[in-house]
């Protein structure tokens, strides 16, 4: 066999923590790696200063006795410590949190609050979200002198935001809900839709939801006001509602609905007034018998009327809304006004005084209190100046908006913003809409509507 003498290479990593020494074996009686020469070569280097005496000699051993060619590190600084990024544990299973509302399975547009799934309810001030926090790592150092820092890659921050009705603690570990509904993941924010629930009939008096509202067994000779949205399971009757978002109904009759979103039936309405900015949408089956129907963004029905010629009215592209808003704000800016009079009035006192600490800690809590709630109608006052600018503009677009019925009977009235139309004979599956030249409305089959 041919001798060869054994030799080495060394070479440093990329951020020069280490100096990694390959060892290859001698031949026949040729010699080995003296690790003299090793130290020598880590020297000249400047990495010799704290050389892996022992892995060297193993390395040189294990290369003669295996015959095959051997790594080890010869010498090393500090390697960095990379952080652990945040993490985010919820009350949920995260596949579960990512599971929104479910979808109504008779209007696409709208949710089936009354299928949800019980573990996504949560009560006001309960914990839904905890985040262990991201580490930062620590520094390196070279093993060549004069030795340098090395970077680390900081552990990643949570990516969790809050949505409606969420709150994070001051130190941003704990996220809570501020009001009791239904908590789930919005791509990575985490939102609660909260509502209130009835499971028993509600019967008369003035009732105000500050979120959404839930009736399991109907209602009937109240008032409501949801600031969100409203879904009925049983009947509507002689009840005023007024929401700010979709409704959702089983059965209506001699109702009051006003909404700034949707309204969805089930069944029947029957002698209802309803105002709506956006879409009135019921089932095929459903009746709408008398009353007053008033969707600027459209309509679609099963039938409308009666054969005895009840007085029935249907009307698009026309914003009734809007006008009952406006009164809305207007009241509601003077009760504002008077609000923070009768704040600053009760701070009034303590506005002379050179500094809070001629107070008791009890007197400047309320002094606290009241500012705060000053502020809190400043800012309301704000934003329903920036409600009536854009209702402003919302008054002023043009709408062309349809009727769609499965059957209408001889004296319903359609109206299309200043047209209208008397049904004198019974019609099936038709849709009427603005005619080409705006000067009437036009009956065109449901089959043949584009």
């Amino acid at each position: 066999m041919e001798s060869k003498d054994g030799h080495f290479d060394i070479r440093l990593n990329s951020d020069h923590t280490q100096a990694l020494v390959t060892i290859r074996p001698s031949r026949g009686n040729g010699k080995d790696v003296d690790i003299n020469e090793i130290l020598e070569r880590l020297n000249r280097m400047n990495a010799g200063y704290s050389p892996r005496m022992e892995e060297i000699r193993e390395g040189i051993s294990h290369a003669r006795v295996t015959a095959l060619a051997t790594e080890v590190v010869a010498a090393q600084g500090i390697l960095p410590q990379d952080g652990h990024d945040a993490k985010i544990h919820y009350t949920l299973p995260e596949e579960v949190a990512r599971q929104h509302p479910p979808k109504h399975p008779t209007f696409p547009g709208a949710i089936d609050w009354f299928s949800i799934d019980a573990r996504h309810l949560v009560k006001k001030g309960q914990e839904i979200a905890s985040i262990v926090p991201a580490q930062t790592g620590t520094l390196g150092k070279t093993c060549t002198l004069p030795a340098k820092d090395v970077a680390y890659r900081p552990g990643k921050p949570s990516n969790l935001a809050v949505g409606s009705n969420v709150l994070l603690s001051p130190d941003g570990l704990h996220a809570h809900a501020t009001e009791s509904g239904y908590f789930y993941l919005h791509g990575e924010r985490l939102t609660v839709a909260a509502f209130a629930e009835r499971s028993a009939e509600l019967n008369g008096g003035g009732h105000i939801f500050e979120k959404g509202a839930l009736f399991f067994q109907g209602v009937s000779d109240a008032h409501i006001i949801a600031e969100d949205f409203l879904s009925v399971q049983g009947a509507a009757k002689n009840s005023t509602l007024r929401v700010n978002g979709d409704v959702v109904l089983q059965d209506a009759e001699n109702c009051v609905i006003i909404t700034s979103g949707n309204v969805y039936v089930e069944g029947d309405l029957v002698r209802c007034d309803i105002k709506t900015r956006q879409k009135v949408i019921c089932n095929e089956r459903s009746r709408i018998i008398g009353g007053a129907i008033r969707a600027r963004d459209g309509i679609v029905a099963g039938s409308a009327g009666t054969s005895d010629f009840e007085e029935t009215t249907l009307e698009v592209s026309a914003d009734h809304f809007t006008p009952l808003r406006e009164i809305e704000i207007e009241q509601e800016l003077v009760n504002c006004n008077y609000n923070i009079q009768r704040i600053q009035s009760a701070l009034k006192p303590f506005k002379g005084l050179p500094t809070h600490k001629s107070i008791t800690e009890e007197r400047r809590q309320l002094v606290q209190q009241l500012e705060g709630c000053e502020r809190a109608q400043e800012e309301r006052i704000r934003n329903l100046r920036e409600e009536k600018r854009k209702n402003v503009l919302i008054v002023k677009e043009r709408v062309s908006a349809t009727v769609e019925v499965q059957y209408v009977h001889p004296g319903v009235w359609i109206r299309n913003g200043r047209l209208q139309l008397l049904i004198e004979s019974p019609l099936q599956r038709v849709e009427f809409t603005e005619g080409k030249r705006g000067t009437a409305i036009q009956a065109t089959p449901l089959a043949k509507a584009s």
